[in-house]
């Protein structure tokens, strides 16, 4: 069984719809994955229904990004209920300060001689209103202001650069709770990328079920921690490879990654074992 818990499509800041990235998986060998946009589950039940076309389990998704005093933290959300109207109200939130953002960030790079209009940020982004940085710079390099996406982000869009501007996310105690709430599973995303590792700490003390060891930006090392750390705290262990599509920074392809499948199964059995005790059905396994 290859799995991959961590992908992103066109619904958020990924270059390939919901369908191309699951027909991509299965040529690839994949048969278990989640589709995580950031801050959105518009791809959803496409994902799912392409699933069941080509025989692969798409497990339901989302990555949120949350504010803490410290720094930002992106936390994945797994086998919510995703149609529910309050947890979809608590992801339109930060979906309207994307928009701002990006407004914004398009008036500060006019200054610095960079003409990008947030129409065409929004066009790149297909219109969807998860729209992020990815998107712009993808324009910037459309329009010859940089080379690549990596010089977008160090000259003009990164923490500090002269195009930047913070955005307003939900708080972390706000995502875990409403992930859990809908009954979802909490996972810290990729904390190798963490400038203080102790928010590990931080977060598991504010009940966060599970940490993503397995990942493209990890060491070996970091991996072997990141084990060690979910062992004591008994949390659960995912992994995925924060695939975007084709993105020329990016040299990996979906399954490169080498995630266990016991990661899958404990994750699975962990949403079967909560949903038991609510006296519920798994609706988001059998939809």
């Amino acid at each position: 069984m290859n799995i991959d818990l961590h992908i992103h499509t066109k619904a958020s800041d990924g270059t390939m719809t919901p369908s191309e990235v699951v027909a991509e998986a299965a040529s690839r060998g994949l048969t278990v994955i989640s589709i995580t946009d950031h801050d959105t589950t518009d791809g959803l039940e496409e994902a799912i229904e392409a699933g069941r076309r080509h025989g692969i389990v798409v497990i339901p998704g989302v990555e949120i990004s949350s504010a803490d005093p410290r720094e930002e933290v992106h936390l994945l959300g797994y086998y919510m209920d995703y149609h529910a109207a309050q947890f979809q109200a608590f992801l339109e939130a930060p979906r309207v300060s994307r928009v701002a953002r990006i407004r914004r960030m398009c008036e500060r790079l006019a200054a610095c001689g960079v003409q990008v209009s947030p129409d065409e940020v929004l066009e790149e982004a297909g219109g969807s209103d998860s729209v992020g940085r990815p998107h712009l710079a993808r324009v910037m390099v459309k329009k010859g202001y940089v080379s690549s996406m990596d010089e977008a982000f160090e000259r003009f869009l990164g923490d500090g650069a002269p195009g930047y501007v913070k955005r307003s996310k939900n708080s972390v105690d706000e995502t875990i709770e409403a992930i859990h709430r809908h009954g979802g599973i909490s996972v810290i995303a990729h904390p190798g990328l963490f400038k203080n590792q102790d928010m590990v700490g931080h977060l598991i003390a504010k009940g966060v079920m599970g940490i993503e060891a397995y990942c493209h930006e990890h060491t070996a090392d970091m991996v072997e921690r990141y084990l060690e750390i979910a062992a004591k705290a008994k949390l659960l262990v995912t992994g995925g490879s924060d695939y975007h599509g084709a993105m020329l920074e990016k040299s990996f392809r979906l399954g490169d990654l080498e995630v266990p499948e016991r990661c899958y199964w404990a994750l699975e059995g962990a949403y079967r074992g909560m949903a038991r005790r609510r006296g519920a059905c798994c609706p988001t396994l059998e939809r």
